[in-house]
């Protein structure tokens, strides 16, 4: 092979069909990046691909060895583009010739790991990823405000319940401090109002003494 063709062959390699895979967002993607997790799975004894979307499993989740299916690739996007959009994806699969009870007798050890079947899009690496693995993306992007987050997440209904008694207090404690207001002028127009009538009962009796003393006076005066 010449090297005009070596250098041909690996251009096509590196940006030809074949190397833009993982950056793209699909089922071939998604059932690569599946298949790479069942074989990284600590707990998969076998997984070779027979045929297109078939393939022989092994794994010590629960006991089973034998064929499995992909039968659906189902995804959904909810702006998985955006910066806080969420694309996922998720690979239905089969398992062949298991007992009528495996799924009833096997409910936990089935679920946790066909919850593992779900994928997330990371638009920025341009890859699938797993629940975990986004996760700890989100810490490395978030690392400020995960005790934030955490602290209203965990307390959030805490939080939720001292904003409402905060917004019924505060106006509370208004119409209160208005209400002495208002109760203390009243208590000083009504202590003028009766300092006034002392007053003018005063001066009546101090009219009423004076016109007897002038009464007095005249009566002396004719004598």
């Amino acid at each position: 092979m010449s090297r005009l063709t070596f250098l041909v062959f690996a251009f096509l390699w590196l940006f030809g069909p074949t190397a833009p895979l993982h950056a793209q967002q699909n089922e071939t993607t998604l059932i690569s990046a599946w298949e790479q997790e069942q074989k990284a799975d600590p707990a998969t004894v076998k997984f070779e691909k027979l045929a297109d979307r078939k393939y022989h499993f092994t794994t010590k989740r629960f006991p089973f060895d034998g064929e499995l299916l992909i039968r659906n690739v189902s995804m959904q996007n909810f702006g998985g583009e955006d910066e806080f959009g969420i694309s996922s994806g998720t690979v239905e699969v089969e398992l062949q010739n298991v007992p009528e009870d495996f799924y009833r007798t096997f409910a936990m050890s089935y679920g946790q790991w066909i919850t593992g079947n779900t994928f997330y899009w990371d638009a920025q690496g341009r890859r699938w990823l797993t629940a975990r693995q986004r996760a700890d993306l989100a810490r490395e992007i978030f690392p400020t405000y995960r005790p934030f987050w955490s602290f209203l997440l965990g307390q959030g209904w805490l939080v939720l319940f001292l904003v409402i008694v905060l917004v019924l207090l505060v106006p509370l404690f208004r119409y209160k401090r208005r209400w002495k207001e208002v109760t203390d002028r009243g208590n000083r127009s009504l202590a003028i109002g009766e300092r006034a009538i002392q007053l003018s009962e005063r001066n009546v009796q101090l009219q009423e003494e004076n016109a007897k003393l002038l009464q007095e006076i005249r009566d002396l005066l004719r004598k």
